[in-house]
């Protein structure tokens, strides 16, 4: 059997790993890469995997062994994938991706579909953004939320050594339209009262201007300092970024944290730093979750698994869902590519809180995908993935 396998959109911090168990499950198979994202689907660059595979010191790095990259994919470009796979005489396509890339793999099964090119379609959950349906985290997101709750935690040790002449300081974090990510800077450290976040702004619940600076002032009269974190898209009026559009290929460099900073000063008076934690967040390998990375493995192999499985569903993504019981466990049920194409998954209203004095429910969700897992998990995942 023929098969493909390339991935798009950014990296994170444990791609490679769901790259290296679709590879160490696919042993046997013919596979091709698709090297540099959409671009390399629609110009049909598919090259032979090369002798030994996935170098085995890139498993454990950030980036991504086989490159991403962003298209705003025509009618035509589809088209012109599902020529190429066809010319090539591939049997099955794997990508990693979000909900993006689960809508091309979508159109490209469509596609092959109409014009009968018999072609077996998985999916390979990926994003830092959390904002993918089908799982309950996606692959990427534990760890990327490891370095923002890390990080936030010493940002707010440095900031209160330095309240005297720096009153205020905003975090932002990654997340475009949903603020999973701006939700995990705030989780504390247990018996640790005077290092924590006051504020979190999330897009899921709007912003207005006035009221954040009023918020502001009443954090510091009150406090003495405000340490806010806020999402990329919690005001995308204020940068003229185009952090809602779909397929962007648009680079998004962040800047809301500086721009609200710079109202504090000039509205209230206050000195103010903005802070954008930028790309370290989706590639720091130094932080990467031990969950994080046994589950990008595990999706990785049950991906290939399946797509090798001409018996098993076609068209789907592989997902990732918690049992129920004591301790954390996961499983990964196939879920229909056409219920998470393109679709976004914010916040629940449940965690919609801009006081993280009220998130202890998220932060309970939260502290197993950042923490080391227990044996169990490990014996549950390992026996979902053989």
């Amino acid at each position: 059997m023929r098969i493909v396998i390339g991935q798009t959109g950014a990296p994170t911090a444990v791609v490679n790993r769901s790259v290296a168990g679709f590879l160490d499950r696919a042993a046997g198979a013919e596979v091709l890469v698709a090297r540099g994202g959409p671009d390399a689907l629609v110009r049909s660059a598919l090259d032979p995997l090369p002798p030994g595979g996935l170098p085995a010191d890139e498993v454990e790095r950030g980036g991504s062994w086989l490159g991403g990259g962003r298209r705003a994919m025509t009618p035509d470009d589809v088209d012109a994938v599902v020529t190429g796979l066809a010319g090539r005489g591939v049997d099955g396509l794997c990508l990693v991706g979000g909900n993006g890339t689960m809508a091309l793999l979508d159109a490209v099964a469509r596609r092959a579909a109409e014009r009968g090119v018999p072609l077996r379609t998985v999916g390979v959950p990926k994003t830092i953004d959390n904002d993918l349906d089908g799982v309950d985290h996606a692959p990427g997101f534990a760890s990327a939320a490891r370095f923002v709750s890390t990080a936030t935690q010493d940002i707010a040790r440095d900031h209160r050594a330095m309240v005297s002449i720096e009153p205020v300081r905003i975090v932002e974090t990654m997340g475009r339209a949903t603020g999973w990510l701006a939700l995990a800077a705030t989780l504390p450290v247990p018996g640790d009262d005077e290092h924590v976040v006051h504020r979190v702004h999330l897009p899921e619940l709007g912003f207005d201007v006035e009221e954040f600076l009023a918020d502001v002032a009443g954090l510091v009269r009150r406090r003495g300092r405000a340490l806010i974190v806020v999402s990329e898209g919690v005001a995308a009026e204020l940068t003229a970024l185009p952090i809602h559009a779909a397929n962007h290929t648009t680079l998004l460099v962040g800047g809301v944290a500086r721009r609200l900073a710079e109202l504090v000063t000039s509205e209230l008076g206050l000195p103010a730093r903005g802070e954008v934690l930028g790309v370290a967040q989706r590639c720091s390998s130094h932080l990467v979750s031990a969950v994080d990375a046994r589950e990008a493995v595990d999706v990785g192999r049950v991906a290939a698994r399946t797509l090798l499985d001409r018996t098993a569903p076609t068209r789907v993504m592989v997902g990732v869902q918690r049992l129920p019981g004591p301790g954390y466990r996961a499983h990964h049920p196939l879920v229909p590519l056409a219920g998470v194409a393109a679709r976004v998954r914010g916040v629940p209203e449940r965690w919609r809180r801009r006081d993280p004095a009220r998130l202890g429910d998220f932060h309970t969700w939260l502290a197993p995908l950042v923490t080391t897992p227990t044996a169990a998990c490990t014996a549950a995942t390992a026996r979902e993935a053989s």
